[in-house]
């Protein structure tokens, strides 16, 4: 074999082992993102079926529907990533007006690890929470509940996806959960009925469920959130850390009073 022949004997070589090595790359990192899914797939299930669980069986009052969002206005934009539940353990302290803070669960992002969804509760709080509507109070007792040392949290998940709210700004991180609930009848129907512009039976029941005594309210929940393919895939592939979205909605039937 001369000289000229080894030479391009070894380029050729020298080619097929380079495009083993990328493709034998592009498997690994295939089988790193599927694997992360899967991880990421779980942990979505298993958040998911918490909330839908925990707001199924959640008490509900004329004066609280079971559920409340509250958001968090930055920069003009709104962020409703932060869903009260009213989850006693036994029977509320008063199952017909407001709860207590150690009756509610809230999920949201934690506020110091973004990229951590979490559920929260107060076991110690027996004061009673601010009314549905009221969400500045709201946002201010939230906020200092979930810098609370006395606040329990579980992590749910710790594959949330983080994003900025300014730019590149790395100090204004929030995690990627949106929270949406729907009445129906609407608290503006209710007040509509109690200052007597709409009459009990015109108002927008369920179905068309209601009677002489009551009428059955829906209390619908959405639930929208990303999570990333799992810390494996980021740490492999920084430049691809692909978010996941996933959605998950559940709702909540209770009755209202006739008057």
């Amino acid at each position: 074999m001369t000289l000229v022949e080894l030479t391009i004997a070894m380029t050729i070589m020298a080619m097929v082992v380079g495009t083993l090595g990328g493709l034998a790359r592009t498997v690994q990192q295939s089988f790193e993102y599927t694997q992360g899914y899967g991880t990421a797939t779980q942990h979505a299930r298993v958040l998911l079926d918490r909330i839908a669980q925990n707001v199924c069986q959640a008490t509900a009052s004329e004066e609280f529907p079971g559920c409340i969002v509250v958001d968090e206005i930055v920069d003009s934009y709104r962020y409703p990533d932060t869903l009260v539940v009213w989850r006693p353990s036994g029977t509320a302290a008063d199952p017909t007006d407001l709860p207590r803070y150690n009756e509610l669960v809230i999920y949201c992002p934690d506020p110091n690890i973004p990229n951590q969804f979490v559920e929260m509760t107060a076991p110690s709080d027996t004061r009673t929470v601010p009314p549905a509507g009221d969400g500045s109070a709201w946002r201010t007792a939230l906020d200092a509940l979930k810098n609370n040392d006395a606040t329990e949290i579980v992590v749910l998940s710790d594959l949330l996806r983080a994003a900025s709210t300014s730019g590149a700004d790395a100090n204004s991180l929030r995690g990627a959960v949106r929270f949406e609930t729907r009445l129906r009848p609407s608290a503006t129907d209710w007040a509509d009925y109690q200052a007597g512009a709409v009459a009990w039976d015109n108002l927008p029941w369920v179905q068309g469920i209601y009677g002489t005594q009551t009428g059955l309210r829906q209390v619908w929940v959405r639930t929208e959130l990303q999570l990333t393919p799992s810390e494996q895939w980021i740490s492999s592939n920084p430049e691809a850390a692909w978010a996941i979205p996933y959605f998950g909605s559940t709702a909540l039937y209770y009755e209202l009073p006739h008057p």
